[in-house]
């Protein structure tokens, strides 16, 4: 079911990126697809030349909603006209399950937490020419607050289409 949802969304992102002519230029809101951590939609919002605002809602590894929200500083240090470097700072908010906890009255059993965390973005991205669409890679160090203290890397590639 998964695997069939991406594809669809993939599909959708290349039709409509295929459909659009060259005389739109990229616009300032992009929606999209992210796969990784979490698994779902990735959303843009450019402020500026060099400021934006990005975020995903989606699942995680063993069926965990997730989303998160980054400010980021953009930055076009290489030689290609296209190619960006992003880096940024932002939070995390995720639901599941937890490893088992045991209980006098019940015994083994697994609880859903609630979970927070701060997490730092760097990533790069890639405008194709004449069309609304880019496609990016990211990793993200993050530092698991609630429900207790933790560290982990969020790691995503996707593509986003912009109006």
């Amino acid at each position: 079911m998964r695997n069939s949802i991406v594809s669809s969304i993939i599909c959708m992102l290349f039709t409509g990126a295929s459909l659009c002519s060259a005389q739109y230029a990229q616009g300032r809101f992009g929606v999209g697809f992210i796969v990784g951590e979490p698994t779902g939609v990735a959303v843009k919002y450019r402020i500026g030349q060099s400021n934006a605002v990005d975020g995903a809602i989606g699942i995680s590894p063993y069926n965990q909603f997730r989303i998160h929200a980054d400010y980021l500083w953009q930055s076009h240090p290489f030689h290609e006209q296209g190619l960006g470097l992003h880096y940024g700072a932002g939070a995390a908010f995720g639901t599941g399950r937890t490893n088992y906890v045991y209980s006098p009255n019940v015994g083994y059993f697994r609880t859903h937490e609630i979970g927070f965390g701060l997490r730092g973005v760097l990533g790069m991205n890639y405008l194709i020419r004449n069309a609304p669409l880019d496609l990016f890679l990211e990793a993200a160090p993050i530092i698991v607050i609630a429900p207790g203290s933790d560290f982990g890397v969020d790691l995503g590639f996707g593509a986003r289409v912009y109006f």
